[in-house]
């Protein structure tokens, strides 16, 4: 008898939802998202993976409802792994390693900033600056993941790990690519980021990110993991055939190129000459087969497009000659702008304290315009105050610190990693200089979930190395632990 009326209730339920495409994208996408979550609790692992790929894939979505607020496919996942974390949390072996401490730090230093957001702005103003900060804090939620949840050996989820996230950065570089010279006609708006022509005016490639700086400093990223694997025969470390690395190279270089962005360049620049003099193991055949890969998109601006060829060189390169005589046109209007903000700090010392409010510089009219910094230590310091700046410099030199001693050690695997990360941290404190790289929410959550991965293969090595913590690895981390 009771059959009857859950066979009505089904069947009325159907109707309801075939009437209804919408209705039945909607019960079909709950559908999903509830088996995944069910899948996630039990290997919190898979869903890091997912997460990390849609970051690397996706691009924000646009509806005419919302007007030009973005809507992330990872918003919708973050509650699953707060879940994650509440359902497992008994079980996670998780301990404030420095990089945590760093992280939360930081996290809560910028969050004091957010109440001048609203006093001093607006509340529009203020609503958007939480919103980024809660983005930029899913780093947070993703370490715990990825250090609390890992099990005592290396699983399938991490050894698949980086080769799935290489296809995905390869997809997302190479669609930038293609968008920059055959504009996707996908409506978004985009950044005001554009290269003049004599034939007119482009779009610099923007991915799926849709800003310039941030996809070349995704892409840029890979860039230096593949050819830090090349450069010192690692590629079983990263599961990549050496074929592959040589394909991979040019892509990830040229989606760095077409960018146009300076600051991205030197990133990838000093990534790579401090890996070589971290490890020591650069080859100078090895080198020069690198460096003939990495140029590789420049023979293809030269011999196709030989007008982004010339802007490339007479504009991008040839302005920065001319850093010492107009430093102002060299760094593209930014050397005004600093000077701006340093006069506003002078003005109004009260912000060294306080700050206006996180990532609120480009749209608050306190200062009657907006302001594009363009250095993320100045945003940072103005911004969020001395707080914010001197957590996000604690955090650095946690991270520094930590690779850096870990680089030394005798494991193959651990020793790259942690050198490579190293290396990218020096290369992202350049990349500070003349963008706000601390506010690539997507690129931040990547990073650190590949420094959690990375501590996660430190422990491992400790706790088979020896009895418990006493192993060389288990050393160094209690070592950064201690205040």
């Amino acid at each position: 008898m009771a059959l009857a009326p859950a066979a009505i209730i089904a069947g009325w339920l159907a109707s309801v939802l075939a009437a209804s495409p919408t209705l039945m994208a909607a019960a079909a996408g709950a559908f999903l998202l509830a088996v995944f979550a069910a899948v996630s609790i039990h290997r919190p692992l898979v869903f890091v993976v997912v997460f990390l790929v849609i970051l690397i894939v996706l691009p924000p979505f646009f509806f005419s409802r919302f007007g030009e607020t973005p809507i992330y496919v990872s918003t919708f996942l973050a509650p699953i792994g707060l879940a994650i974390v509440l359902a497992r949390l008994p079980d996670f072996r998780f301990q404030l390693d420095p990089i945590a401490k760093g992280l939360g730090l930081f996290l809560a230093a910028t969050a004091l900033s957010l109440p001048f957001a609203f006093w001093f702005s607006s509340v529009e103003v203020g609503n958007a600056s939480t919103f980024r900060w809660l983005l930029v804090a899913q780093a947070a939620l993703i370490y715990l993941l990825v250090r609390g949840g890992a099990p005592a050996r290396e699983g399938r989820a991490e050894r698949g790990l980086l080769p799935i996230l290489l296809t995905a950065a390869t997809f997302s570089a190479a669609y930038g690519i293609v968008d920059f010279y055959w504009p996707i006609a996908l409506p978004h708006p985009a950044a005001d980021q554009y290269i003049w022509l004599g034939s007119g005016v482009l779009r610099r490639a923007q991915g799926v990110i849709y800003e310039a700086s941030s996809f070349a400093n995704l892409c840029g990223f890979f860039l230096l993991i593949v050819s830090a694997a090349f450069l010192t025969r690692q590629e079983r470390v990263i599961g990549i055939a050496r074929p592959w690395l040589l394909l991979l190279i040019p892509i990830l270089s040229l989606a760095v190129f077409v960018s146009f962005s300076r600051s991205s360049w030197g990133n990838v620049a000093a990534g790579l000459l401090a890996f070589a003099l971290i490890t020591g193991k650069a080859r100078f055949r090895r080198g020069a087969v690198l460096l003939l890969a990495l140029a590789v998109p420049l023979g293809v601006l030269w011999f196709y497009t030989p007008e982004l060829w010339g802007y490339l060189v007479n504009a991008r390169l040839g302005y920065l000659a001319q850093i010492f005589s107009d430093p102002n046109l060299a760094s593209s209007g930014r050397s005004e702008t600093w000077t701006r903000v340093l006069a506003i700090i002078q003005d109004h010392p009260q912000y060294l304290v306080i700050g206006v409010g996180y990532k609120t510089l480009p749209y608050t009219r306190l200062f009657r315009e907006e302001i594009i910094t363009d250095n993320g230590y100045l945003s940072l310091l103005l911004e969020t105050g001395v707080l914010g700046l001197g957590s996000f410099l604690l955090l650095s030199a946690a991270i520094l610190r930590t690779f850096g001693k870990l680089a030394r050690q005798s494991e193959r695997s651990l020793s790259f990693w942690s050198a490579l990360l190293f290396s990218f941290w020096c290369g992202e404190l350049v990349h500070m200089l003349a963008a706000d790289a601390h506010t690539y929410w997507r690129n931040m959550v990547l990073f650190l979930a590949m420094m959690a991965f990375t501590l996660n293969r430190a422990e491992r090595a400790g706790l088979l190395a020896g009895r418990g913590g006493n192993s060389p690895f288990a050393a160094v981390l209690r070592r950064q632990v201690k205040p």
